[in-house]
């Protein structure tokens, strides 16, 4: 392979994955608590040839702004931190994502039925008793309270990986410690990060250059080909 075509080539499918994380942006930035992929790139020169690559794709944890619902069952979370989830399978994930509500069985989940965790597990409200989250977190039934909306913290944010659901899930690395003193905005629900109108440049600019690269290539090949025909003759 030619180097105009590696080059172009590697191009091509850096500009496709910038693309894609991009299209994704764009679709969630409805969607409360989502968080931003950010795609970096860097140019590699091996064997004496430049090629284009996407170096690592990071969550931009740059807050959304607060929604009021006025719904007592929804929370934003004041400051840094994110809500711990307990999802089906069991694992724990965390986010800023804080529209809940309550299933029929009295649990708070997320809309997609991952359970809401408290300091002591999940958070369960007695059948018929009106809930609500209070400014300090805590969440009461008949004034009661009975649960304490559990808010977690990393000493390295940049190593949360995406989970799905608005969530993100922590390496071991990450350093993950409970922030004992959270504050919320109860009756608000924070939204996604995502600056639609800056998505949809990025989005513009990565698709004309992928149709560069594909030019580019498209050349490469004639090229190549003509010099086949020269070679023949």
């Amino acid at each position: 392979m030619s180097s105009g075509l590696y080059t172009s080539l590697s191009g091509a499918i850096a500009n496709l994955q910038q693309i894609e994380v991009v299209a994704n942006n764009v679709a969630n930035s409805d969607t409360a608590g989502f968080r931003r992929d950010q795609l970096r790139f860097d140019t590699v020169l091996g064997a004496a040839l430049p090629f284009a690559r996407t170096a690592d794709d990071r969550v931009d944890l740059t807050p959304g702004t607060f929604k009021l619902t006025g719904n007592p069952l929804h929370a934003a979370i004041d400051g840094e931190g994110f809500f711990a989830i307990q999802n089906p399978d069991g694992s724990e994930t965390y986010t800023r994502r804080g529209d809940f509500r309550l299933t029929a069985a009295g649990l708070l989940t997320l809309p997609s039925g991952a359970s809401v965790l408290g300091t002591g597990g999940p958070i369960t409200i007695p059948p018929g008793a009106r809930a609500e989250i209070a400014a300090d977190g805590s969440v009461s039934a008949d004034g009661a309270i009975v649960g304490q909306l559990r808010v977690v913290r990393f000493d390295a944010p940049e190593l949360l990986e995406k989970a799905g659901e608005s969530g993100v899930r922590a390496t071991a690395e990450a350093g993950l410690q409970d922030v004992p003193d959270a504050r919320v905005a109860a009756g608000f629900v924070e939204q996604s990060n995502v600056d639609l109108s800056g998505e949809l440049v990025t989005l513009i600019l990565a698709q004309r250059s992928f149709e560069a690269s594909m030019n580019s290539l498209r050349i490469n090949d004639e090229l190549t080909q003509s010099l086949i025909q020269q070679a023949e003759r």
